[in-house]
């Protein structure tokens, strides 16, 4: 079986392959159409059968070249043999660092907070707060190291599963550390970010990040199937089953619902399914939840330097003019994307991930 990590390769080559090639304009367009949606049929089919996948799903709009698909491969349940169904929803992971963002930019549209303040105006004994902008939280340059980076913090996840994870709880696992590089100077991914950024939003509105994201997005984009899951271990809804690297054994838990989620927060909690985020791509790669001057901002990308076109800007992800967020955490893997120049949008999860799980687990 090959690494999981090849997969998230796949995505990206599922994204920027036929995606980018394809939504080019054709004199034919029903041919190239049926061509084009054949291809990607065999494509996901394919990752199924030689990767070790056990399940995935897509959905695949570019209106203008006559494309809509929504294509389901492999099995929802390895016991079982459920098939994958597009009904079902998932884990999204790090996309919901993009929900973070848009509350916090229609936050800033409300003259509530700047993203030029300092994070010491709203934690003022953080080491270096006042060296650390809002901006610089959201766009991954921050210079804090990450929770997620420590060996004793997945270690705590998997040997309490039901463990309810604070904000200040994760975050005291780094304030102290030194910082990566001098705020602003670099680029690293980092969830911390995304937990510190959560607790000001908390703190300015007054009101949980669940209910911000409910009542600011989730309702406004009409997305019943999407849920900001702040806390407990289970998917109330349709879902699949998740597993490490296509795997499930007797060293190996099943993990859609075997962790609580708290852990994750701002930076990574919510479920969806590939509608809702058919809908949800397209308003944020389309500015479309806060002011046209905000979304300019966010979309300031710098290189990730990782050898390849992936840039990140505020909570957000552009390559080749398509503008979006992966998730990945323990059983799932995923990818959002839409291009308002091409009117493209491509929502793609599969039931698999791997993580550095196996080691603290058994």
């Amino acid at each position: 079986m090959r690494k999981i990590c090849s997969l998230i390769v796949v995505s990206l080559f599922l994204s920027s392959t036929f995606i980018f090639t394809s939504c080019k304009k054709s004199e034919d367009k029903p041919t190239e159409a049926e061509l084009v949606q054949n291809d990607i049929k065999a494509l996901l089919d394919s990752i199924v059968e030689n990767t070790g996948v056990p399940g995935l799903v897509a959905g695949v709009w570019a209106p203008d070249e006559g494309i809509s698909l929504v294509y389901s491969a492999g099995v929802a349940n390895m016991e079982t043999s459920e098939p994958m169904s597009d009904q079902m929803v998932y884990r999204i992971g790090s996309e919901t660092k993009t929900f973070t963002t848009s509350v916090l930019l229609q936050l800033v549209d409300e003259g509530l907070l700047s993203l030029d303040d300092p994070l010491s105006k709203y934690l003022p004994d953080f080491p270096r707060g006042d060296e650390v902008s809002i901006r610089l939280l959201a766009g991954m340059r921050s210079g804090i190291q990450g929770f997620m980076e420590l060996d004793t913090f997945w270690s705590e996840v998997f040997q309490n599963p039901d463990k309810h994870w604070t904000y200040d709880e994760e975050i005291d696992l780094v304030k102290d550390l030194p910082f990566k590089f001098t705020p602003g100077t670099e680029f690293h991914y980092c969830n911390t970010n995304y937990i510190l950024l959560g607790k000001i939003i908390e703190m300015v509105t007054g009101q949980s990040m669940e209910q911000n994201v409910k009542t600011r997005i989730i309702d406004p984009l009409d997305m019943t199937n999407t849920t900001y899951l702040s806390s407990g271990k289970g998917i109330p809804a349709y879902h699949s089953k998740a597993y490490y690297a296509g795997e499930i054994t007797s060293d190996l838990p099943e993990l859609s619902e075997f962790l609580d989620i708290s852990w994750a927060g701002p930076a990574g909690c919510m479920i969806s399914d590939i509608y809702d985020l058919k809908k949800y791509a397209r308003a944020l790669a389309g500015g479309e939840l806060y002011s046209p001057e905000l979304q300019q901002q966010r979309i300031i990308c710098n290189d990730m330097g990782i050898g390849r076109p992936l840039n990140y800007g505020l909570g957000i992800y552009e390559s080749n003019g398509f503008y979006g967020h992966d998730g990945q955490l323990p059983g799932y893997t995923s990818l959002m994307v839409h291009s308002p120049e091409r009117n493209c949008t491509i929502v793609v999860w599969y039931n698999c991930h791997k993580l550095i799980i196996r080691h603290h687990y058994i």
